[in-house]
């Protein structure tokens, strides 16, 4: 099936399964990732920066072919042959790799689709690679006036005499380009070709222009004629004119957001490609060497154990109030001027602070304007909140250290270093201090040290930097916070000693108060936990006073223990003493008697614990039942379990009446109940 000419791309592969089709349309469905129209040309510029074309320049410019407004992009790269510019008209191929320590850029063979038609409907594509040269056309227009169902890119060669490669193959593209390009004959092609400068590079035309609802393209040409920028936008309510980012409504604008001649100075974090915009070089910098009170920190996080990263910190020197995170990827800025820590608060704290990174450890998204929202990046952005609130706390110790009339962010700054780039090596020098101008086209053999006055020799190495600063601001916090907790010991001692000093001194009529306290509270129930040794109730026995026994718990509960004193007198009879009767109260000799018949010449104290219940005998040996009694008659008490009596103060204490020794063989234990704490 033929479409103005063009035969259409088979559906089906060799073993007739069928392949997947692009419909046209994706054209401008893949574009629309690029929401900031910056982000489209920053695509164009990466394919010309990475190691397979090596482009020492780039020039952007706008020009007018055919009463058609264009944005042209030229490069002195490696060029491409047909092969290769085929697989940049196509999706998804990437096969670029490190050379010699120059990482790329690209990752998913699409940039040049979505960056050319988000600001294009239409692009042509001129290369030449030493003796073949080849043109290329994406273009939306020709894939809706010739209705074509797939994605078709025509593509022709030039050998070095410059007739058409393939003139029978080539036929059917060079016709598709000539009627729905720019350019209507082989000879303005050719002429396309020659404007490439030297043997090899790429220039690219694109046209059709986005537009806005007034017919205006979305780049505002007129207002700087050696930039590009966005044009202004009016605010209806205030009435002032500016361009905002969606995600800069409640910041400053840094220019770097509406122009792309701002935009490219810090669009790599060590640029190795000038880029020329309208015929002016663009002054690109080193952002981590243009700050000032610059110190280094360093990320360890442990999802990237034992690696490190290094950040940069210092004090914006044009203008403080563009500041927060710069964020790269393989050298190449992601996130510019994000806020974190304390910049998020709404007062002058982290005002001015740039914070620099490089973040290969994270994965970007589509366009290359943010990262993907994963675990790793939300522990990263927190990580460079605390690391910059670190390094503005530092910054306020050195200002209280070291006084001055102005605040630290306020003062007019220069950077620490001052770094230049070279217009024919493109290599980067150190000057010395004091240099504040320099020339619009800067060379090596200006270089005041002779070490490095020339272009063949290599790059002066780096500071060290991977040495962090050290925090001294949290060194004093712990010394002021160990003081204070020193202080605080110191005031508590002092107390504590002029209470006890105070009690000392008590006066008599205090005692005697003390003294009824301490009576009144002897006879009130207290929680403690009861703790007898196992060996007290081990002792050898005959096998006729072997007495059946309940093995103790281990676990120390707290026992509710009535303490009581016992004498002879409360025992007058053995007569009528009930052997059922478990609970036994003892009363004080003074106290009103319990009617009994006989007495006794043993005594039972009963100790109370919840569910263990034990008796203890006169030779204080445990008794587990009531059983273990038979040999002697108990005094019949009255209840008192868990019912509350009236105690007795205690005023005499009478011996306990003995106890025949040859019936109990068992050593005596002590049951020892320490005084209530706080009673003296």
């Amino acid at each position: 099936r033929v479409h103005g000419g063009v035969k259409m791309a088979a559906v089906q592969n060799q073993s007739g399964i069928l392949l997947s089709a692009l419909c046209p349309k994706f054209l401008h469905t893949n574009s629309t990732s690029h929401t900031w129209p910056f982000s489209a040309v920053a695509e164009l510029i990466d394919n010309a920066y990475d190691p397979d074309v090596n482009a020492k320049q780039m020039w952007i410019d706008k020009t007018v072919i055919n009463d058609n407004v264009c944005l042209t992009f030229m490069d002195n790269g490696n060029g491409m042959n047909a092969d290769k510019l085929h697989k940049m008209l196509s999706f998804g191929f990437s096969d670029k790799v490190t050379l010699n320590g120059h990482v790329p850029v690209g990752l998913y063979g699409n940039g040049f689709k979505s960056g050319s038609m988000r600001l294009g409907k239409d692009a042509i594509v001129f290369t030449k690679n030493g003796d073949i040269m080849s043109v290329g056309m994406l273009s939306q227009t020709f894939l809706e006036i010739t209705k074509a169902e797939h994605v078709i890119v025509p593509i022709i060669s030039f050998n070095k005499s410059r007739k058409v490669m393939k003139p029978d193959e080539s036929t059917a593209s060079l016709r598709a380009i000539l009627d729905h390009s720019l350019f209507s004959t082989e000879e303005e092609l050719l002429a396309e070709l020659d404007a490439v400068i030297g043997k090899k590079g790429t220039r690219i035309i694109i046209w059709n222009l986005r537009r806005e609802k007034n017919e205006q393209t979305e780049f505002d040409f007129n207002t700087d004629k050696y930039d590009i920028r966005i044009p202004a936008d009016l605010d209806e309510v205030t009435g002032k004119r500016g361009y905002k980012k969606q995600e800069r409504q409640d910041q400053i604008v840094p220019e770097s957001d509406y122009s792309l001649r701002a935009y490219c100075s810090i669009l790599y974090l060590k640029p190795r490609m000038q880029i020329i915009i309208r015929g002016q070089k663009v002054q690109t910098q080193l952002v981590s060497k243009s700050l000032a009170h610059i110190e280094r920190d360093v990320y360890k996080p442990k999802f990237l154990a034992p690696k490190t990263v290094r950040i940069t910190f210092g004090f914006n020197c044009r203008n403080k109030d563009h500041y927060g995170m710069m964020m790269y990827h393989r050298n190449r800025l992601i996130k510019a001027y994000e806020r974190v820590g304390y910049q998020l608060k709404a007062n002058n704290m982290g005002v001015g602070v740039i914070g620099i990174i490089e973040c290969n450890f994270l994965k970007p998204t589509h366009n290359k304007q943010d990262f993907d929202y994963t675990n790793e990046y939300r522990r990263t952005i927190h990580a460079l909140g605390e690391k910059l609130n670190d390094y503005w706390n530092e910054m306020q110790a050195k200002k209280t250290e070291y006084p001055l009339e102005v605040l630290v962010e306020d003062i007019q700054k220069r950077p620490d270093q001052t770094w230049v780039q070279c217009d024919i090596c493109l290599k980067w020098r150190k000057l010395p201090d004091g240099i504040d101008r320099l020339p619009e086209k800067w060379y090596c053999s200006y270089n005041p040290d002779p070490q490095f006055r020339n272009c063949n020799v290599p790059e002066e190495p780096e500071d060290d930097d991977l040495i962090p600063y050290e925090k001294t601001h949290k060194k004093k916090d712990r010394e002021k916070l160990k003081k204070r907790l020193e202080y605080s010991q110191q005031i508590y001692n002092e107390m504590y000693l002029q209470t006890t000093s105070a009690l000392s001194n008590t006066p008599p009529a205090m005692d005697e108060s003390i003294s009824r306290l301490h009576v009144e509270t002897s006879n009130i129930p207290i929680n403690r936990p009861l703790n007898v040794s196992d060996s007290s109730v081990s002792s050898p026995h005959s096998d006729s006073e072997k007495r059946l026994k309940r093995k103790r718990s281990n676990s120390d509960l707290p026992l509710q223990i009535k303490i009581t004193r016992v004498t002879s007198q409360a025992f007058e009879n053995k007569k009528n003493v009930n052997e059922d009767d478990n609970d036994v109260i003892i009363l004080e000799e003074n106290s009103t008697p319990k009617p009994a018949t006989e007495g006794c010449d043993i005594k039972i104290v009963k100790v109370e614990g919840g569910a263990n219940l034990d008796y203890i005998g006169d030779d204080g040996e445990y008794c587990k039942s009531k059983d273990a009694c038979s040999e002697v008659e108990c005094t019949k008490g009255t209840a008192a379990t868990q019912t509350e009596v009236e105690w007795l103060a205690v005023k005499k204490e009478e011996e306990d009446v003995s106890v025949e020794k040859n019936q109990l063989s068992r050593p005596e234990p002590e049951l020892t109940i320490p005084e209530p704490a706080g009673i003296s």
